[in-house]
């Protein structure tokens, strides 16, 4: 009995023994090469390869136990059966091909690795046993039980773990070692059963069937493995051809791929194959890393039961859905997921696109913020206040309880924006937002409804004297000055309060009745609070049937022009007639302006009503039998809203009126916003030969200022400074600088509200050049001026006046009274 090691060294030419070990380990590396571009081709080609790597490996298989034959004994003669030669060579093709599809197989299950070993493992084992089954020589083999289950044993060991590494053959040293393993196998299963062959001597005979000779089975054996180095070398020159354009197409992918903003993932059967460079991003890791790792795994454990059935649904069928993944070492992201078939390299496979939500849902979870919140202040909005005291109402049914509702509107926050800009009021509303945060208790609401309003809802609202007591402290906070860009700002705020369930049991009852309970604390000067009352309403709904009224009193013709002289300060003759508008409605009368030019500059219907003035002045104006100058006053509002120069150009036109009898008062609001664009409206005023005055001067924040930026014809006095004449000292002083200084600059000065003669006296002194207020006349219509008006007017100028007094005439023949326009019109 021959063991292993002394059958190899004492029975075995070595030289041929390592022939037969390289013949063996060339084979097996081609017979890798072939199963590679097996997994890696075409489906479609997937069984030509694995036959070409079955026959390799068999012709190595083959190749082998015959060279080792040929060294074994080699001073014995011996030959072979030709049957049972060939069926060795069948069978280890055979076997290799079974074990090879096995492995292989698509589905990937566990059983697959010790089947296809078993079955390989047997395949080698057969090849060996029928070839030294077919060995006739001047001995009969005989064999030890226990070595021969012990080289299948070590077959079958080393053809499994060879099947275990053929999952993936992409890398060189993975297809090493499934070929040394493979190698293993067929030289460890060889020589052990060749330690396991005794040869029982017995006379040669004749043989029964063809048999070979050791010349003819060396032949055969030198072409077979000349075929396996042929196989090889073709294998390596087509491994690296096919390589070559994998690589190239495989880098054209990624170069694609890598463009992309979406997250591409290749993966086939379940295992990833690629990944863009936005994968790496997103997921936190090289793709050197994700590649060979389970799908699966790089999504949330959430997200599984979503993938599988996509797997399982037809292609077709697929749509795009959100579901999560699991960057390394961080927390899961939301991604769109969808998926396409491709052929990569050559075999299908999946690609994955994601698309990172991140973005899309901070910009939805922003877009959902600002819908609901006031961009300027963080406040709640409107519209969440609406829901907001919903729940309110709710709870408050629900447990018989009652709660507030707030309604707060700041004090002269108008001029801030006009004195000092619109950056600064927003400071100044973002600073009130955080005071009033500041009074109010945990689990009220405090809301921005728009410009400077607020509403408060006081949801634990046990009593009245707790909203007092809540709007007590917001007065006083509110009446603190603000500090902006280093500006002292002081305002402060008109509050109305409204209960449930006494003064409204919905939302917009209560919202309501706090509003008309705000109007009430305003109307008594502001800076102060209001609980609302059922009389309230009646004022509200007052105002708002007047404003429904007021927008058709154009069409139905109940607007009327009422005219106010003014006239010449030495002689008393009539220069100019101020236009001033009054509503003659059916029902209350003749309503003056004060009573509903705010009402239309709130509802926007100033722009109509000051188109009317204009026009009818100048229609009525053009009808007058002496040329008297006409004044009409502009708002700031209507300045901005409406082409002021295009209207007046057309009054003038159609109604033949010259445009130096055409006076345009405007106030310095028309400047406050815009300076540039209101300068050149008033420049194309003065082009068209209209003359522009600036009215109540010395009440605004920046008169001299705007002196600068336009040449106006005149300014008027501010009746407060007039009424004041006489009374104080300062008026006086005040008054005698405001005339100097218009003088001084070339402009003509117009006092208004003139109602004494002392006033007049004193302006005449003062070198006034017009006068104009209730001394002088009232304002009625032009035809109630009569001659004999006139006469009386006059007589009021034939006092004396002190000579040394800086008086200059404005008459007709004056340079003309260039006015701007304010469009709109008041007392």
């Amino acid at each position: 009995m021959l063991k292993v090691l002394e059958c190899m060294l004492y029975e075995h030419d070595l030289v041929l023994v390592a022939v037969s070990a390289l013949i063996c380990v060339l084979g097996c590396c081609a017979t890798t090469t072939l199963l590679a571009r097996s997994l890696e081709g075409p489906r479609r080609h997937f069984a030509g390869w694995l036959t070409a790597a079955a026959g390799v490996f068999a012709c190595s298989v083959w190749a082998l136990h015959f060279v080792a034959m040929l060294a074994f004994l080699p001073g014995r003669a011996m030959v072979y059966r030709v049957d049972l030669t060939a069926l060795s060579m069948v069978a280890a093709f055979a076997g290799a091909l079974v074990a090879f599809s096995v492995a292989l197989a698509p589905d990937r299950r566990r059983i697959r690795v010790p089947a296809g070993g078993v079955v390989l493992g047997l395949a080698i084992s057969g090849m060996h046993y029928l070839g030294v089954a077919a060995l006739s020589s001047s001995a009969s083999p005989a064999f030890d039980a226990t070595t021969v289950a012990a080289s299948v044993l070590v077959g079958v060991g080393g053809s499994t773990l060879a099947v275990a590494g053929m999952g993936d053959l992409r890398t060189l040293i993975r297809r090493a070692g499934v070929a040394m393993s493979l190698a293993l196998a067929i030289c460890g299963l060889h020589f052990t059963a060749m330690a396991a062959v005794t040869l029982v001597p017995h006379p040669v005979g004749a043989g029964s069937g063809s048999i070979v000779g050791t010349a003819s089975l060396g032949a055969a054996v030198g072409g077979i493995a000349c075929l396996i180095l042929a196989c090889s070398l073709v294998a390596v020159v087509i491994e690296r051809h096919l390589s070559l354009r994998a690589r190239q197409e495989l880098a054209r992918m990624r170069l694609m791929s890598n463009l992309a903003q979406e997250v591409l993932i290749v993966h086939r059967d379940g295992v990833v194959c690629e990944v863009n460079n936005a994968g790496e991003r997103l997921f936190r890791a090289p793709a050197r890393h994700l590649a060979g790792r389970r799908l699966l795994s790089l999504f949330a454990e959430e997200s599984h039961a979503a993938l599988i059935r996509r797997e399982r649904c037809p292609p077709a069928k697929r749509r795009p859905e959100e579901i999560e993944i699991r960057p390394v070492g961080g927390t899961p992201v939301a991604v769109e997921i969808s998926c396409q078939t491709i052929d990569h390299l050559g075999r299908p496979a999946t690609v994955v696109v994601l698309r990172d939500l991140t973005d899309r849902k901070r910009n939805e979870a922003r877009i959902r913020h600002l819908a609901r919140h006031d961009a300027l202040t963080d406040l709640p909005n409107r519209y969440d206040l609406q829901e907001r005291i919903d729940l309110a109402l709710d709870h408050a049914a629900r447990e018989g309880g009652q709660f507030a509702v707030i309604y707060i509107d700041l004090d002269r926050f108008k001029p801030v924006n006009d004195l000092y800009g619109h950056a600064v009021g927003d400071a100044v509303l973002v600073q009130v937002a955080r005071r009033i945060a500041v009074d109010v208790d945990l689990g009220d609401t405090l809301a921005r409804i728009g410009g400077d309003e607020f509403i408060v809802v006081q949801a634990a609202a046990a009593s009245a004297d707790r909203s007092a007591a809540l709007v007590a402290r917001m007065l006083d906070s509110l009446r603190q000055p603000f500090t902006v860009e280093g500006k002292q700002i002081e305002i402060g705020a008109s509050i109305g309060v409204a209960l449930y369930p006494q003064d409204g049991s919905t939302a917009d009852a209560l919202l309501r009745a706090a509003d008309a309970a705000m109007y009430r604390a305003k109307e008594g000067g502001g800076g102060a609070a209001c609980f609302y009352k059922v009389t309230m309403n009646d004022r509200l709904q007052a105002r708002l049937r007047l404003g429904q009224e007021l927008a058709g009193a154009v069409g139905r013709g109940e607007l009327v022009l009422h005219y106010q002289p003014i006239v010449n300060g030495i002689t008393g003759e009539v220069e100019t007639f101020e236009a001033l508008i009054r509503w003659n409605h059916p029902v209350r009368g003749l309503v003056p302006p004060v009573d509903f030019i705010p009402l239309a500059e709130e509802t926007g219907l100033i722009g109509e009503i000051g188109r009317w003035v204009i026009e009818a002045a100048c229609r009525e104006a053009a009808a007058w039998p002496h040329p008297w100058r006409v004044s009409v006053n502009v708002s700031p509002k209507q300045f901005r809203r409406t082409d002021v120069c295009e209207i007046l150009a057309a009054a003038i036109r159609e109604n033949g009126l010259l445009p130096a009898r055409v006076v345009v008062e405007v106030t310095e609001g028309v400047l406050i916003d815009d300076a540039a664009t209101a300068v050149a409206t008033l420049q194309r005023l003065r082009d068209m030969g209209v003359r522009v005055a600036l009215d109540d001067f010395g009440t605004g924040y920046s008169s001299l200022s705007y002196l600068q930026l336009f040449k106006f014809d005149k300014f008027k006095i501010d009746k407060s400074f007039v009424r004041r004449l006489g009374e104080s000292e300062d008026a006086l002083t005040l008054t005698r600088t405001i005339v100097n200084l218009g003088h001084n600059l070339g402009l003509l000065v117009t006092a208004e509200g003139v109602e004494t003669r002392s006033q007049l006296a004193i302006l005449r002194s003062l070198g006034c050049d017009q006068i104009q207020g209730y001394l002088v006349a009232k304002p009625a219509p032009i035809g109630s001026f009569t001659p004999i008006d006139r006469l009386r007017t006059m007589a009021l100028f034939r006092e004396d006046v002190d000579p040394a007094s800086p008086a200059q005439g404005a008459g007709l023949d004056a340079p003309p009274d260039r006015e701007p326009v304010r469009l709109g019109a008041h007392v």
